[in-house]
């Protein structure tokens, strides 16, 4: 069996219906030399069966449910191609995004990891124009940390690269992309295609408001992590990285608070005023997270029960 050119993963966890069209997305490709690997995160559902004898020919390999950053790194460990391309089941791709892709990485010198924006897709599938982030190439670090831009079924990136940077982190619940592209981006320049190639597709309904404060927690404690790392210590302005730290340590801090996490939200609120920097300078901050502090710690005084972080 011949060496593909690239390895498309695609990590799904029951979504059978909507993995059958990435995968048609995927068999519309321009550029052909490629294998599938789907990665069934413990759907209850059959997969294997749903997509038996689709032309993009998809190797399902089972796991147990562990989330998508474990359910990556195993396509990166099954993978046979030493390139790799990623896309979510509820995502697509327009026809010439491994072509595009492909030759990019083929550059003499290029940078080993390319990336793009990512268009919302209306009801016909089609780019909505004009509703995609700015995207950045070269050394990103400074810009990255300070918004994230780097969508996962954009990317297409040496494995052995990857790998090496340490793959996705999958103890993290969500923000595991964001994450590993601020590491490799700490190590290697990123690559631009600015056109959009990969589509996202627009879901129905609101995370809960524990889920939204687990996540923005979660996204801040990360950042911090970076920033502490020798990596991020050196590629990142202190005054900046610190502001960025502040203001998601503020929203995280918000977010604790409306769910009715009230210890959780003045310990958050203690880390954005750790970062707010001088009172002039991040007068707001220091502000609104000593109010918010107060409040919460008046709502546990008055009810015990609910000082725990949920």
């Amino acid at each position: 069996m011949s060496t593909p050119a690239v390895s498309v993963i695609i990590p799904t966890f029951e979504r059978g219906d909507l993995l059958v069209e990435a995968l048609d997305s995927v068999a519309a490709q321009t550029f052909t030399d490629y294998e599938v690997l789907v990665i069934d995160d413990g759907s209850t559902e059959d997969i294997a069966a749903r997509v038996a004898g689709h032309p993009a020919r998809p190797c399902v390999i089972r796991q147990a449910h562990a989330g998508p950053g474990k359910a990556r790194n195993r396509g990166m460990a099954e993978a046979r191609a030493p390139i790799v391309a990623f896309l979510d089941s509820d995502d697509l791709w327009l026809p010439t995004k491994l072509e595009r892709f492909m030759a990019a990485l083929a550059t003499p010198g290029g940078p080993r990891i390319w990336y793009g924006p990512m268009s919302p897709m209306d009801a016909r599938r089609q780019p909505v124009r004009g509703r995609t982030k700015d995207c950045y190439e070269g050394d990103i670090t400074e810009r990255l940390f300070c918004k994230s831009f780097v969508h996962v079924p954009t990317v297409v990136c040496d494995r052995a690269m990857l790998i090496d940077a340490g793959g996705f982190e999958e103890s993290l619940p969500v923000c595991e992309d964001y994450d590993l592209w601020l590491r490799v981006s700490a190590r290697q320049p990123f690559g631009l295609i600015s056109e959009p190639l990969a589509l996202r597709r627009l879901h129905g309904g609101r995370l809960s408001k524990s889920d939204m404060s687990r996540n923005v927690a979660v996204k801040a404690r990360m950042l911090e992590r970076f920033y502490r790392s020798t990596p991020g210590a050196k590629k990142l302005d202190r005054g900046i990285a610190e502001a960025r730290l502040a203001r998601v340590y503020l929203a995280a801090a918000r977010a604790a608070f409306f769910a009715g996490s009230f210890s959780e939200a003045a310990a958050l609120c203690a880390k954005a005023r750790e970062f707010g920097g001088s009172p002039l300078r991040a007068g707001p901050i220091h502000f609104i997270a000593n109010i918010l502090q107060r409040v919460a710690k008046k709502q546990t005084d008055c009810n015990p029960s609910a000082s725990s972080v949920r």
